[in-house]
């Protein structure tokens, strides 16, 4: 008796529940048809659709009315843009990503087989043709969104015109060949994601990104820095050295290199990268730069005066060229002054360079005041030596107050 009580109750449940259903349904095919209250129709499909206890011919259809909603929404922004009467212009882009979503979602429940394995597509060929004019509007959308530094929008709409090319929805347009925007798409959604911190996003994108012949250089930018901000300099710097051998001109590439090599000590290969760009431009002042402080740091301190010199004569206005200079005269009457017994010839000897170190030092910080921690020690060992009473004693100050010894 208890049992059939349990089953009385329980039948009573799922008619009640049925029935529920059945007007809520009613209600939305009517919200559709009456082209009102569309937002609270397709939170009720979301809800119906959602739910487990359905037969799949149910659920196809209850799916096709929800996209009927989404597609009437879509349409109704439209039209309100077309008459100048839209004021939410984020919501019909929005809207337009939910409408082809949702189509998707649809199409993937038209694709299910039957219980005898059969698949009858009810929906994909029109709804594919009507959806394709309209994956332009995605472009739009990101573009609006970037110029109003929403980004995470802007990723959505970028996200889902590509998702469109692995669709089962849009194979028959071969997006693959034929969508010549997805290139800078990629890029734009690259853009996006790393300005939000989504490194997944960025990933996502990143090699149909670097096919964008035109953004190519700044691709491998953002790419570099999303691995970086990872830790991850393995990845990094390969994108530093794509960026360099294949954009020698953008100078973002080439500096980060030579100082990635250059901390952890490998300058044989900072050495490679930099007669590498001077080989691909030999009047470059930038690389010759690169180079003659390289000079310094080996100790070819003649070289690097030969070329400092050389590039002074180029522009002098280059500070690092005077300092190069400075520096190897300077490191030369050290190294002199370890050398040998002391004897008067060997203070001349020492006194000399220092005196041929002094007025490059001096132009450098002329021209960089604010590094005082590159000149100070330098010219306080300068005058000291040359006994250049006036300008130790100010140098000596200085030093005092910039907690410089």
């Amino acid at each position: 008796m208890v049992n059939k009580i349990i089953i009385l109750l329980f039948s009573i449940s799922v008619s009640t529940c049925c029935l529920a259903q059945k007007t809520e349904i009613f209600e939305a095919k009517k919200s559709l048809k009456d082209n009102k209250d569309l937002d609270k129709a397709e939170l009720t499909m979301r809800k119906v659709v959602a739910l487990p206890e359905q037969k799949e011919k149910d659920r196809l259809s209850n799916y096709a009315l929800l996209a009927d909603i989404v597609k009437k929404r879509y349409e109704n922004y439209n039209e309100s843009l077309y008459l100048k009467q839209l004021k939410d212009t984020s919501a019909m882009f929005s809207s337009l990503c939910n409408m082809i979503d949702t189509f998707e979602s649809l199409d993937s429940i038209d694709a299910m087989p039957d219980k005898k394995g059969r698949v009858q597509l009810r929906f994909r060929k029109k709804t594919s043709e009507y959806l394709s004019p309209f994956r332009k509007n995605l472009i739009r959308g990101a573009q609006y969104y970037i110029a109003g530094k929403k980004y995470n929008e802007a990723y959505k709409c970028l996200d889902t015109y590509l998702d469109c090319h692995k669709q089962p929805l849009f194979a028959n347009f071969d997006f693959d060949k034929t969508d010549t925007v997805a290139p800078k798409a990629a890029y734009l959604a690259i853009y996006c994601a790393y300005k939000e911190k989504n490194y997944a996003g960025v990933a996502k994108y990143e090699t149909k990104a670097l096919t964008c012949k035109k953004k190519a250089s700044y691709a491998l930018m953002i790419l570099y820095k999303c691995y970086s901000e990872q830790n991850n300099m393995e990845q990094a710097v390969e994108y530093l050295k794509k960026g360099f051998n294949n954009h020698s001109e953008n100078t973002f590439f080439f500096p980060r290199l030579i100082d990635y090599y250059a901390t952890i000590n490998q300058l044989d290969t900072v050495q490679v990268v930099v007669e590498k760009a001077l080989e691909m431009e030999p009047g470059n002042l930038f690389y010759r730069l690169a180079k003659n402080t390289l000079q310094l740091n080996q100790g070819k301190y003649d070289d690097c005066i030969a070329l400092g010199d050389s590039i002074i004569h180029s522009n002098d206005k280059i500070a690092e060229a005077y300092f190069n200079v400075g520096s190897s005269y300077f490191n030369k009457a050290l190294l002199r002054s370890k050398q040998g017994k002391e004897s008067r010839e060997k203070r001349n000897e020492v006194n000399a360079y220092y005196e041929q170190a002094l007025p490059y030092v001096e132009k450098f910080r002329q021209l960089r005041p604010k590094q005082q921690k590159k000149w100070i020690p330098l010219l306080y060992t300068i005058y000291f030596n040359l006994n250049m009473g006036e300008k130790f004693e100010e140098i000596d100050n200085l030093a005092k107050s910039a907690g410089i010894k």
